[in-house]
């Protein structure tokens, strides 16, 4: 059960990060690469498009303060949507857009 409990504390931090504001689309690195990105397949609710865009600004962030990047449970939390009938998409379109973004730093 410890892994259900490290996915809601990082379904708790995503969320209160949100709400605190600290995710700001308006960022020019992220929107410079949105523009220009293929992936236009995230567009399909603002919800998703808020969780994948925090999970890349994470990234962005991490990479900015010097800081390694996060290993989150990609395969974990898929299995999770698996057998709840993706109540966990908040948590994969975040790690989506973690993993983006640290492409996206790795290739700058």
């Amino acid at each position: 059960m410890d892994a259900l409990k490290k996915l809601s504390e990082l379904h708790d931090y995503v969320k209160k990060n949100y709400e605190q504001g600290n995710y700001d689309s308006a960022k020019a690195d992220y929107q410079q690469w949105a523009d220009s990105s293929t992936h236009r397949d995230h567009s399909s609710a603002t919800a998703t498009q808020s969780d994948y865009q925090m999970g890349f600004e994470q990234a962005v962030r991490d990479h900015e303060q010097n800081r390694g990047f996060r290993h989150y449970p990609e395969s974990l939390v898929e299995l999770g949507n698996t057998v709840t009938d993706n109540q966990m998409t908040e948590l994969s379109e975040f790690i989506k857009g973690y993993h983006e973004g640290k492409k996206h730093v790795q290739e700058s």
